[in-house]
């Protein structure tokens, strides 16, 4: 028998097993919607890395067609399959604020998929966290967040001594140095659990946040290259321009602009390739207690508070890079 005859699956497994004892490991936690479904591609599809887990939160679309999505993106990666771990439904106090406006009614640009082969984990994602993490080695894995961070808040909580033991946590949150894209002042993932991300701050784990300012730059995905995407003859990466269709549609109406913008994608490159990050070292805190400034992600750049920096942030992503190391991957 040769290697040929054994799935793509598990031959990626295998080489992954027999590796030098290098290689990364992350865990992604996600409310899987049209940018979630790129970033879990393209993590799936990254060689040099393992993804541990994969654990789902409500907060683009409600948590059962999260859950859906994210099996769904591991199934459309055709690599290796993560268990998906079902988390937690809502905010900590607050009613669930979702966004089928912007990403169609089934988070996905209405593609009205079908249902996965793939099926969820029975553990709840909370203690599956909690349980990855106290197994491994201190600072051996890397967690990633795309949506709210309510999961993470509650592992922080239940168990923060084995939370600590994570090398750092690269959330996607806050506007970084810009405007907010659900209010003036805060992003969506912030604002849907202000709470939760002011307990992940206190949290004392390594923070690197991405903004949403960082996927609105040079990364931002024009209509070349859409043209480019749909004309490469892959079916992945068709599908990452299908999905994201509604997201187009919203960007047009709201900026004018011909493109979509990806966020999560962005958030996983990041974590993944320091050498195209432009970083800088500040103290932060949410604004959970403001009307008019909930959710707001407070940067400190100007060092006005003299606080010991608390938080590492991306200022911004070299785009050309970006999008050359995303294609390879969604292609």
């Amino acid at each position: 028998m040769t290697l040929t005859s054994f799935s793509p699956s598990f031959i990626i497994y295998l080489q992954k097993s027999l590796g030098d004892g290098l290689m990364r490991n992350f865990i992604i936690d996600t409310d899987t919607a049209s940018d979630d479904a790129v970033a879990l591609i393209m993590a799936l599809r990254e060689k040099d890395v393992n993804i541990r887990a994969i654990t789902v939160v409500a907060g683009n679309v409600p948590l059962n067609l999260a859950v859906k999505n994210a099996l769904i993106s591991v199934e459309m990666a055709g690599t290796y399959a993560p268990p998906v771990f079902r988390g937690v439904s809502g905010p900590l106090l607050k009613k669930l604020f979702t966004s089928e406006f912007v990403h169609g009614d089934d988070g996905m640009g209405n593609m009205n998929l079908r249902d996965p082969l793939l099926k969820e984990e029975a553990e709840h994602a909370v203690d599956a966290l909690i349980r990855i993490v106290s197994e491994s080695e201190n600072k051996e894995i890397e967690l990633i967040t795309l949506g709210p961070l309510t999961n993470v808040a509650l592992a922080s909580l239940k168990a923060p001594d084995v939370m600590r033991k994570l090398k750092r946590i690269v959330i996607m949150g806050g506007a970084g140095l810009g405007s907010g894209n659900i209010t003036p002042v805060a992003e969506f993932n912030i604002f849907v659990d202000a709470e939760a991300a002011q307990i992940v701050v206190n949290s004392g784990i390594p923070l690197y946040f991405i903004g949403w300012d960082v996927s609105m730059g040079t990364t931002f995905i024009n209509r070349e290259d859409i043209d480019y995407l749909r004309n490469s003859g892959s079916d992945s990466a068709k599908f990452c321009v299908r999905c994201n269709e509604s997201l187009k549609d919203f960007n047009y109406r709201r900026l004018g602009k011909t493109g979509f913008d990806l966020p999560d994608p962005a958030t996983v490159a990041a974590a993944f390739y320091e050498d195209i990050t432009d970083n800088f070292e500040a103290y932060c805190y949410v604004d959970y207690k403001s009307e008019s400034g909930y959710g707001q992600l407070v940067i400190d750049y100007l060092k006005i508070l003299n606080k010991k920096p608390n938080a590492l942030f991306c200022k911004k992503l070299d785009g050309e890079k970006f999008k050359e190391r995303l294609f390879k991957l969604i292609i």
